[in-house]
């Protein structure tokens, strides 16, 4: 029987042929043939047992002939079915991932708020604290009382250092602070600036100090008067991101 085709191709498959015609024609004698044997073997009529015994070659013969179009087109559905839960479990891990990405990100938001919530309570970020600046360093001498202080506040202006980068959107400011600071012994510098350190929570950065003695070298340090004239400038760092 070379004239029926044994192999096919899903698209072969798809297509009506002959084998179809075959099926579709002797699908009805098969029926008729087993149901009408099964009842007359039933009743133990010897033409029953022909007539099934007929059905169930004519079934054969069908099965025989039209399964492998089944197969062929079984096969590509099966495959494309495979591809599809591929191709949806795939969407899925990549919607989990957007998801744990989100989250993170989240996370992250709220991480980072809360630390510009709190440099913004402290100064850093936003608006320079000119008033707030002065009132520390003077309650500060008010504990050291230095023989003299002064102090100049001057404008702000960009803050610069070398290899200093800064990212878009992020302008980091200073506002120069000039002091003359009379002092008994060098050690009231340091006691000045640590006490400002521990007084507010601003940033501040030292560019320059000088120290210069008052007094002949010779002659012993005064216990109430300058002995020592430091003149230094600190810069008020200020974050304005925009």
């Amino acid at each position: 029987m070379g004239w029926i085709k044994r192999e096919w191709t899903p698209h072969e498959a798809d297509e009506w042929t002959k084998e179809d015609w075959i099926a579709v024609v002797l699908s009805p004698f098969c029926y008729i043939l087993v149901t009408m044997g099964f009842a007359m073997t039933l009743l133990l009529q010897p033409l029953g047992y022909l007539l099934l015994a007929a059905g169930t070659v004519a079934t054969v013969v069908v099965f025989w002939v039209i399964d492998p179009k089944i197969r062929a087109i079984s096969a590509e559905y099966e495959k494309k079915q495979r591809e599809e839960y591929e191709a949806s479990l795939s969407r899925l891990r990549s919607t989990h991932q957007l998801y744990s990405n989100i989250i993170n990100d989240i996370d992250l938001l709220d991480q980072y708020r809360a630390q510009y919530s709190e440099y913004k309570s402290t100064g850093l970020v936003g608006e320079e604290r000119r008033l707030s600046w002065i009132e520390s360093l003077e309650s500060v001498n008010e504990v050291l009382r230095l023989p003299t202080l002064a102090y100049s506040l001057k404008p702000q202006e960009e803050f610069k250092r070398p290899d200093f980068k800064l990212k878009r959107g992020v302008e980091v400011m200073s506002s120069p602070m000039e002091l003359s600071i009379g002092m008994l012994h060098e050690e009231d510098l340091f006691a000045l600036l640590e006490g400002l350190r521990l007084s507010i929570s601003n940033l501040f950065t030292v560019d320059r100090c000088s120290i210069v003695r008052q007094t002949s070298v010779n002659r012993s340090l005064e216990t109430k008067k300058t002995n020592l004239r430091s003149q230094c400038t600190i810069r008020w760092v200020t974050i304005d991101a925009k």
